[in-house]
């Protein structure tokens, strides 16, 4: 899983105009948590990190309290780094499945169906074994990419964090004809509109009595309410810092009956007898 330090002002700024830059650090740590304890009891989890990870830093810690292996990312783009992670990886094991942090509520079904299609075919089985596994976004990425050797090229020229992304790749694929199999749909959290999203989607869940991310969903609430604590605030301080109108009521002159208007004499009284 491709993680990150959860610094401020450096994880999920597209966040900070809505959550502040603390507050988007705070839920992008509780992301990396939810999916950690969820996927680590089914699959072997390892993590790859940022140049900005120390010894004692949130990666290092967490990988070290449950015994998970580790890799540097490297420099250089998304497509560099995860070709980098991967050969890595693929030097102990048959196949790897990388993933982001910022998928929370990911099946792990979507992840052990990746492993399967990677996997040799046991005796009997008719299924055709795959070299790479798609997971396409919503956003036109992908949240998941299953390989096992050769590399297929699919990591240099790409226009990374763009709707073409997953385009892209199914038609490299397709040109190098390079068996692959593509996951259901599911989406990451970029954007204030995302998170939104998952807002909703995980108060579903918890009506159905489902609770994929109980990290995530404390720390939605709490910058839910602080967000509305600070609106609730402005909207007070703005109605006491402007001054009341004084309503204003327009005299308006009578006017003149239509035959003295037109210039004709006013009807004369007549006197009763």
């Amino acid at each position: 899983m491709f993680v990150r330090e959860p610094i401020a002002a450096t994880v999920k700024t597209r966040l900070v105009p809505a959550l502040g830059a603390a507050g988007a650090a705070l839920l992008y740590r509780a992301f990396v948590e939810d999916v950690c304890a969820r996927l680590a009891p089914h699959v072997p989890l390892a993590l790859a990190y940022t140049s900005e990870t120390g010894a004692d830093g949130f990666v290092a810690t967490l990988a070290r309290r449950y015994g998970w292996p580790t890799f540097a990312q490297g420099d250089g783009d998304l497509g560099a780094r995860m070709r980098r992670v991967a050969t890595a990886a693929l030097t102990a094991a048959s196949s790897v499945v990388l993933v982001g942090s910022d998928v929370p509520t990911l099946p792990v079904g979507h992840v052990m169906a990746a492993l399967r299609e990677l996997a040799p075919r046991r005796a009997g089985e008719r299924r055709r074994r795959r070299r790479v596994v798609l997971g396409p976004s919503f956003d036109g990425g992908y949240y998941l990419l299953g390989l096992r050797p050769p590399l297929p090229d699919i990591f240099r020229r790409m226009p990374w964090g763009s709707d073409r992304v997953l385009a892209r790749t199914l038609a490299r694929l397709r040109r190098a004809r390079v068996v692959s199999a593509v996951l259901p749909g599911w989406y990451d959290v970029d954007t204030p509109a995302d998170v939104g999203l998952l807002a909703r989607h995980l108060d579903v869940l918890a009506t159905l009595g489902e609770e994929p991310c109980p990290r995530t969903r404390r720390v939605l609430a709490r910058l839910w309410s602080r967000r509305a604590g600070t609106r609730r605030r402005r909207t007070t301080r703005r109605r006491l810092t402007t001054p009341r109108r004084r309503r204003r009521t327009a005299l308006r002159p009578r006017t003149k009956s239509r035959s003295v208007a037109r210039g004709a004499a006013p009807p004369s009284r007549v006197a009763a007898p």
